[in-house]
């Protein structure tokens, strides 16, 4: 669900099995998380000025993309209406799953991340004219984010598609591609290290700069760095070593001033807890915060008034199990009020009596929350969530949420 836009964390530095379903080892948008992520906009004021969530559906023949219109609670007022198959087979396989699900902010293309057996994909789907493409169509690699405006995404190149033509050999130098949706064209940022050196990549909210990691492999930490998004004055922030030390899902304060982030453990067990820290927007300042859960793509949630970040932890903390079957999860939301470091729980299996409490989605008005309830997704037939609504100030010491709507079946993912 949300897991905010980007990569297969522990995949990509080569200490974590490839998921399985759609709901296994996810990076940043699916039911257990999301991202990135955001909530669909219009489709356009030239077609509409209905916002719409956009989902995948398991079908018998392959995923499906779906939407339903959006309520003011960014809850779905209906069913969500398939609209068209993902295709290429891609969905049925129970090896297949879509790992994110980001929505452009211009609300014109949604992202599909996916992973097949042999490869991850990036599929774009057109909003206004319907149609689906996988982009860019020479390459196979991951969906970082988009850029805070119009349709141009990054992405991290990892094998090309055929044979590469002289020309365009300096784009497999470079380690981060930003991909216009509308015409597939992407250009490359050379970050002086290979693309598989990539952990996480966000850009800052007026897009101006890039914060990223890179690891060169298990038990050898990270580090952490700052470049202007046209690839100038990159500048090493930090280097991260011991058993939390990869740096990862990164969040931008919406003001620009702060950047929260995780710190996962640099380990090859998949779901131990992670670090959530703080840092300033110069890469400065870096404090720990909380524990939070780790391994499974959860993207801290910043309010709008960016005084208070959201963010998923597990109640079952003393389980080994949990480890390492993601299945064996069980989450609560918490907040974290940025200037008096505050805790309050707002959402828990207590609550909802479902295992996975995640997707946090703020109001316009920082204080109430709309997450995502559900227990562990099936394989075969994908997951039933519910939508449900809670305070999120510090005064309601035991919040009371609210179911919105009734179950949703067969999701797979969700912007």
């Amino acid at each position: 669900m949300r897991k905010a836009p980007l990569l297969t964390l522990l995949f990509l530095f080569g200490i974590c099995i490839v998921a399985g379903t759609s709901f296994s080892v996810h990076r940043w948008a699916h039911l257990q998380s999301d991202t990135p992520h955001i909530s669909a906009r219009a489709d356009g004021p030239a077609i509409t000025s209905q916002a719409y969530l956009y989902y995948v559906l398991k079908e018998s023949q392959g995923f499906m993309v779906a939407r339903a219109p959006e309520g003011s609670s960014h809850q779905p007022l209906s069913a969500p209406q398939p609209i068209t198959l993902i295709g290429s087979g891609f969905g049925t396989s129970e090896a297949d799953a879509v790992l994110s699900l980001q929505l452009s902010p211009d609300g014109r293309y949604l992202a599909i991340d996916g992973t097949r057996p042999d490869a991850e994909w990036v599929w774009v789907f057109d909003t206004q004219h319907r149609k689906i493409n996988p982009l860019p169509s020479d390459a196979q690699g991951n969906f970082l984010r988009w850029l805070p405006s119009g349709h141009t995404f990054l992405y991290r190149p990892m094998f090309p598609v055929g044979p590469v033509p002289p020309a365009k050999v300096h784009d497999w130098r470079a380690t981060i591609w930003q991909v216009d949706a509308a015409s597939g064209s992407h250009k490359g940022i050379d970050l002086g290290v290979p693309s598989a050196d990539l952990v996480d990549a966000a850009p800052s909210p007026d897009g101006s700069r890039i914060i990223y990691s890179t690891t060169a492999g298990l038990s050898l930490g990270s580090d952490t760095w700052l470049v202007n998004s046209n690839g100038s004055a990159r500048k090493h922030l930090f280097k991260s070593n011991g058993l939390e030390a990869i740096n990862a899902l990164f969040s931008w304060s919406p003001n620009g001033k702060n950047i929260i982030y995780e710190r996962l453990a640099d380990s090859a067990t998949p779901f131990l807890n992670a670090g959530l820290w703080l840092m300033n927007a110069q890469g400065t300042q870096s404090q720990r915060l909380a524990d939070t859960d780790g391994g499974h793509g959860y993207t801290p949630s910043w309010s709008p008034d960016s005084r208070k970040v959201a963010f998923i932890v597990r109640t079952n903390p003393q389980d080994a199990q949990a480890n390492i079957q993601s299945q064996s999860l069980q989450s609560a939301i918490n907040v974290i009020d940025i200037a008096s470091k505050k805790i309050y729980q707002i959402a828990s299996p207590r609550e909802t009596g479902m295992q996975l409490n995640t997707n946090p989605t703020w109001m316009a008005d920082s204080a109430h929350v709309t997450f995502t309830a559900l227990n562990p997704p099936n394989r075969v037939l994908g997951g039933t969530l519910h939508y449900w609504s809670v305070s999120a100030t510090s005064s309601q010491v035991h919040p009371s949420a609210m179911m919105l709507g009734g179950p949703i079946a067969h999701v797979v993912a969700v912007s």
